[in-house]
């Protein structure tokens, strides 16, 4: 079996996958400060609840954005179950092309979601990852992560009109009843999520008019919210880049 974690800014997923399919999936914060033997105390009940603490791991697939979290977790990989845990970075062999400036400024959360795409979507096609920031990946059939887009995840708007004014308040991120606010929680409820929601569509509508076929999917800890209010039809597949993290590391092994 494999154990694969995509450790994103705010959240990390842990996937057990058996012959390339995902059987347990688990979140949970990310921490830079958590030790080899927290990461030990958080999993491993985790597998005795699953039957799993007797497996042999084949391996262990990191997919991380936040390389602080990095070096602790390959601690209590190499003294906990015995394995140097394989990390995806754009210097291994992806079975894809990088046309893109500058290759190794693309995150693994972006290449996991290429490969994923190519194996598994029609191409070409867009993956829309909301999380902490917000990303658009294009993928051609070449196949290629063609570049895409970056912008400030909808948590990260809402959190900084806060900080940044003196009088409006930290809201809860959902939408409200009526885009028209009737007190000042429901104003910046209305501005964030249905402005941001209103962004999602207009840079997918902008992206389809150089890429006229591609099919669209959505993943990311928010991307639920915003399915139903959305103009764009987008497949919701929230482990997408876990499975592309499998997907590369099956590849390099």
């Amino acid at each position: 079996m494999l154990l694969a974690l995509d450790i994103g800014n705010s959240q990390t997923s842990y996937g057990i996958f058996k012959k390339g399919k995902l059987i347990h999936h688990w979140r949970a914060e990310t921490k830079i400060s958590r030790t080899a033997e927290e990461y030990a105390a958080f999993l491993f009940p985790l597998l005795e609840h699953s039957g799993l603490t007797k497996t042999e791991w084949e391996g262990i697939a990191v997919c991380s954005v936040v390389p602080p979290a990095d070096e602790n977790f390959r601690i209590f990989c190499e003294t906990f179950l015995g394995k140097t845990p394989f990390k995806i970075t754009s210097k291994i062999d992806l079975g894809f092309a990088l046309n893109v400036d500058i290759p190794d400024e693309v995150g693994a959360d972006r290449l996991a979601n290429s490969a994923y795409a190519i194996k598994h979507m029609k191409l070409p096609a867009i993956v829309v990852d909301l999380g902490t920031a917000t990303t658009f990946d294009v993928i051609s059939d070449t196949p290629a992560f063609e570049g895409g887009i970056i912008l400030p995840g909808v948590r990260m708007g809402a959190e900084s009109l806060s900080r940044s004014t003196s009088l409006l308040p930290i809201v809860d991120v959902q939408f409200p009843s009526s885009v028209i606010g009737k007190n000042t929680v429901t104003c910046i409820q209305s501005g964030v999520l249905y402005g941001y929601c209103d962004a999602i569509d207009g840079l997918l509508e902008r992206l389809l008019k150089e890429l006229p076929s591609a099919e669209i999917a959505l993943t990311g800890g928010v991307a639920p919210m915003f399915m139903k209010h959305m103009k764009q039809p987008a497949k919701y597949l929230p482990n997408l880049t876990l499975e592309g993290t499998e997907i590369l590391f099956r590849r390099a092994h």
